[in-house]
């Protein structure tokens, strides 16, 4: 029988939780305080990378954040709270830097290629912490709807583009830009999760070169909208 998601947030707790009269207190909004609560954050991506979440343990956080036991409740009222945190980190990183990609210049293809590109690195960089958000999502509603935020961050941003080069009679312009910007980005999002969790091997220049070619052949973008030093 599956867990509920209340089981799940104590589950590798060793000690029952804190009554509610040791809820949050005024000490987390000081500067030692926001220190702490960093701390206890990047504990946390230490042990839900090695660990996964079901097999994470609040003490083994606290341990790696060099904080008491108890100190974890003046911050957060559970391993799932805490795991949120952690994944609007992932989420800023991702996006931060992959939202805006780096191309040799503004033709579709240089763009989508850069883009893939960047995407994959993210994904290599936040791999552990991506496994752990995939299962977790599959069980707690709340990192589910985080998993489809950050899908959407990329798909609103792929959706626009191809709106665009539509308009610019660039792309087919018979096709949907929402279902493309979702199929095209699930293309790339589960390509990445079989190298970088699953470990299948793949060498990134082919890689990227294949992915963008699907891209751009799928939206009908010929190689004329290709830069002169590709």
């Amino acid at each position: 029988m599956r867990p509920t998601a209340d089981e799940l947030a104590v589950q590798g707790s060793d000690e029952a939780a804190p009554t509610l009269s040791e809820a949050p207190s005024k000490s987390a909004r000081t500067k030692r305080g926001i220190r702490t609560r960093n701390a206890l954050i990047a504990g946390a991506v230490v042990v839900f990378a090695r660990d996964g979440f079901l097999e994470a343990r609040i003490r083994d956080i606290c341990s790696e954040a060099k904080t008491a036991y108890g100190t974890f409740y003046t911050y957060f009222q559970s391993k799932e709270e805490i795991f949120q945190e952690v994944i609007m980190g992932v989420q800023q990183d991702m996006t931060t830097n992959d939202l805006m990609p780096t191309a040799r210049s503004d033709a579709p293809w240089d763009l989508i290629e850069a883009s893939n590109r960047q995407y994959l690195h993210s994904y290599r960089r936040n791999a552990k912490l991506m496994a752990t958000l995939e299962q977790v999502a599959t069980f707690n509603e709340d990192i589910r709807q985080m998993r489809i935020g950050l899908r959407s961050k990329f798909t609103d941003r792929n959706k626009r583009a191809i709106m665009r080069w539509q308009d610019q009679g660039i792309a087919d312009p018979d096709i949907d830009p929402y279902y493309a910007a979702n199929a095209l980005g699930t293309m790339v999002d589960r390509f990445a999760y079989t190298w970088f969790v699953l470990g299948q091997e793949f060498e990134e220049e082919l890689a990227v070169a294949t992915l963008t070619r699907l891209w751009v052949q799928s939206l009908g973008i010929t190689h004329e909208h290709h830069s002169s030093s590709s």
